[in-house]
């Protein structure tokens, strides 16, 4: 007999508002029917498959030695849900809908330029938004236009002439 999951989000519930899942017909940036918010999911134990592969940076952290992040820094905390994208030089900022200039706070701005220092950019914006801030490790910062969520609620950065890139997604 295998132990239950252990639940290391403690009462943390942003990825649950912030990302689609097509398995329940939730778009981003909507409450999972299934989340008591503040408290937990309700069904843990059988929860989509996408749902228990999801780690976000601060849960990622507390598995670390060091460097892990504080606790002001867990996305219900702080309103920003850090996590790696499509592209391994892009770190995923996605800002609770009602929070979208969540990420100027001290301590996820703080993480934010740690992340340009060790030459990552940084796609910062609210779930589902049509443009996304990008910050470059070099001091640049532009914005970019991004598709409709996909089926799957994944989002591909456009190109000038029109065309997908996939160079940023969420």
């Amino acid at each position: 007999m295998s132990p239950p999951d252990v639940n290391h989000c403690g009462t943390c519930t942003a990825c649950c508002r912030v990302y689609a899942i097509p398995e329940f017909s939730k778009p981003a940036g909507k409450w999972c029917s299934h989340c008591t918010v503040g408290k937990c999911c309700n069904i843990y134990e059988t929860r989509p498959k996408r749902c228990v592969d999801f780690k976000c940076l601060w849960l990622l952290s507390q598995s670390q030695l060091s460097n892990k992040f504080g606790p002001e820094l867990r996305p219900d905390k702080c309103k920003v849900v850090f996590a790696p994208s499509t592209n391994e030089r892009i770190i995923g900022a996605l800002t609770m809908p009602d929070r979208p200039d969540a990420w100027q706070g001290k301590a996820p701005l703080k993480l934010i330029n740690q992340f340009l220092r060790a030459g990552f950019a940084v796609s910062i914006g609210p779930p589902a938004a049509r443009k996304q801030l990008v910050l470059e490790p070099d001091g640049s910062r532009r914005e970019v236009r991004m598709t409709e969520p996909d089926k799957d609620g994944m989002q591909w950065s456009i190109r000038e002439d029109g065309g997908q890139d996939g160079n940023i997604s969420q």
